[in-house]
């Protein structure tokens, strides 16, 4: 006897409860915005690093960065560390910018960047570009 069963990889079952078929959108997470990272970096950082602190300084907002850092971990090259603010945010031509500090714990070791970090307030396009070593 053969049996044949149904395979799908992608399918989708639809069932209205209340008699309605629309639904409300739902945010149940979010992907942090792309950071334009300015190159060179100092040897021991790497792209992916410095993305991932602009991302995580960004998210917290240039005003609202607290004095004691935000911590910040990059999935992809299992580095981590702390992002913290040196100045107070200052307005120019339309970006607003402010100098920042960051750990980096990685398989290379420790160590700590100075930089800025900018926001486009037109565009709201965060950029980052590390100065060197803090240390």
């Amino acid at each position: 006897m053969f049996v044949a069963l149904p395979l799908s990889a992608c399918s989708m079952v639809s069932m209205p409860f209340s008699g309605k078929t629309e639904t409300a959108a739902i945010t149940t997470g979010s992907i942090a915005p792309a950071v334009l990272v300015h190159e060179p970096l100092p040897e021991a950082l790497s792209y992916s690093d410095a993305a991932r602190i602009g991302q995580t300084a960004g998210l917290a907002g240039l005003d609202e960065m607290p004095k004691d850092g935000i911590d910040w971990i990059n999935e992809v090259t299992g580095s981590a560390g702390v992002v913290r603010p040196l100045s107070s945010p200052v307005a120019k031509d339309a970006r607003t910018c402010r100098d920042i500090e960051a750990t980096v714990t990685s398989i290379g070791g420790v160590h700590r960047y100075g930089g800025t970090l900018c926001e486009d307030a037109r565009t709201g396009q965060m950029e980052i570009e590390a100065t060197g070593s803090a240390s």
